[in-house]
């Protein structure tokens, strides 16, 4: 049996015969082995060299469509999070905070009770549903498990509608073209809350179902005639539209009235008359937005989740990245809540004096 030196002077031979067409050209393979051996090394050995990317584990928060106020708020308080993750003694050491767009309140908790979602901003009354697994949380066995970090801010129910719709009361948008949002927002469940005080529903009106981020041009255009938000106010999606005329829907005061009742945590509210330029004060429900999170979250992490939401470094990105963002503090961090406390973030609270024992 020829060796593989053999076989290489052979492969020379025929190839200064100029035949080297005719055999494998042994030696070229051995050169091409040797080159892939030797980068393989180099790389090992660069790699070897190396220290070892740091490990990060994402903490994700469920917000809500990009015009309303949960993404944006959500997204600073996501990076006020990685901030103090990034302290050496923090417990959330090695997390990166992301803000995730979704549905809202209602997909929110559902992904949060799943482990899809670390935690998610939620309407204080729709976490009272889930809570006591009514309404759309009825049957769901899991659903008491949800927590609360804190209070945010007060929501606004605002029911935007072109001033050449001839819309001026709630029944007047029977057969009209109205946006009530999606299926598992908690803008949705709020209009069908208030239709039903008005002895109405859906099938009264002319429905879409879209997020307010996807109204601006239907609305501008003529082709949708009013839409239902419930979110911190000023609201972007209603901003954008000052120019071609809008009104904010008044809701009655005894219809108000007949709603808080039934839902504790819907409260009478209004929109101030210097909210949006040339609307005026509007008579409305409200409702506070809650950081909400599993009980299966450690209390460790929980207490550091809380510690660094009110940090100075995440409150300074609030009060200066969203006009909302100056609403949301220590001093009302238990405004509204309507749900029992993390057994982490109530340590936190009183360690400052905030709960009792």
């Amino acid at each position: 049996m020829l060796n593989r030196n053999t076989l290489c002077r052979q492969a020379l031979s025929q190839k200064r015969r100029g035949g080297w067409w005719q055999k494998p050209d042994i030696c070229s393979i051995c050169q091409r082995k040797s080159i892939l051996i030797l980068m393989v090394a180099v790389t090992l050995i660069i790699f070897g060299a190396c220290p070892p990317t740091p490990a990060f584990t994402p903490f994700r928060i469920g917000t809500g469509g990009s015009t309303g106020v949960y993404y944006p708020v959500g997204k600073l308080i996501a990076a006020g999070l990685t901030l103090s993750a990034a302290k050496d003694s923090s417990a959330l050491r090695g997390i990166i905070g992301v803000a995730q767009n979704s549905a809202g309140s209602i997909e929110n908790l559902r992904a949060v009770i799943a482990g899809e979602l670390e935690a998610g901003m939620v309407q204080a009354d729709i976490a009272a549903l889930a809570y006591s697994r009514q309404g759309d949380f009825a049957g769901l066995p899991d659903t008491a498990k949800v927590r609360a970090i804190a209070a945010l801010y007060s929501e606004k129910f605002q029911l935007v509608v072109r001033k050449d719709a001839g819309i001026d009361t709630f029944h007047d948008l029977k057969g009209k073209r109205i946006s009530v949002d999606e299926l598992g927002s908690g803008s949705r469940a709020i209009m069908d809350i208030v239709l039903e005080a008005y002895g109405m529903d859906e099938n009264d009106l002319l429905p879409l179902y879209l997020k307010p981020a996807f109204t601006e041009d239907k609305m501008k255009s003529g082709q949708l005639q009013g839409f239902a938000i419930m979110a911190g106010a000023p609201n972007v999606a209603v901003s954008k539209l000052l120019d071609i005329g809008i009104s904010l829907l008044p809701m009655d005061a005894h219809v108000i009235a007949a709603v808080s009742q039934r839902y504790k945590y819907l409260t009478p509210g209004k929109i101030g008359g210097d909210i949006y330029p040339d609307v005026p004060e509007t008579p409305t429900l409200e409702s506070y937005a809650l950081l909400v999170v599993s009980d299966k979250m450690s209390d460790e992490i929980a207490y550091a989740v809380t510690e660094g939401l009110f940090s100075p470094e995440t409150i300074k990105l609030l009060q200066e990245g969203h006009p909302l963002g100056k609403d949301i503090s220590l001093d009302s961090a238990l405004r509204g809540v309507s749900i029992p406390l993390h057994p982490g973030a109530e340590r936190f609270y009183r360690d400052r004096g905030m709960v009792q024992q």
